[in-house]
């Protein structure tokens, strides 16, 4: 059953990755979707430093293997239409699951995490992206 969840994940990911690409891409798209086309719920912020952060996230059950497959699929995705590769954020101290990695290009800033949330019974995938 996994694998056929993993095998899917990756057609999905080839049928959508032009439009997720175009999304990383676009400033501060209205919808944003996971590279198997599910929509995330997305919002935009102003920083203090003037930028715009586009930020969306993905619920799943807690701890399902369908989130950590979700969160591979989203940094595989972002680096091949980036053309860089991620850096690792430091461990924290944190009660529950976390796992952030950053992608740097010259016209933006992207991050990519999951996180469990124990109390809420949920594991979230967030996308961020930073542009000035």
């Amino acid at each position: 059953m996994i694998r056929a969840v993993v095998l899917c994940i990756g057609c999905a990911t080839t049928v959508h990755a032009d439009g997720f690409c175009a999304s990383l891409t676009t400033d501060r798209p209205a919808t944003f979707a996971l590279p198997d086309g599910t929509e995330g719920t997305c919002s935009t912020s102003l920083e203090l430093s003037g930028a715009h952060a586009q930020n969306c996230r993905w619920p799943f059950t807690y701890r399902a293997p369908e989130a950590t497959e979700a969160f591979d699929a989203v940094l595989k995705a972002t680096a091949a239409c980036l053309g860089v590769q991620p850096v690792a954020d430091q461990d924290v101290n944190h009660p529950d699951s976390y796992d952030l990695r950053t992608f740097h290009t010259d016209t933006a800033q992207v991050a990519v995490s999951i996180k469990d949330k124990g109390a809420l019974q949920q594991t979230y995938v967030f996308l961020r992206i930073n542009t000035p």
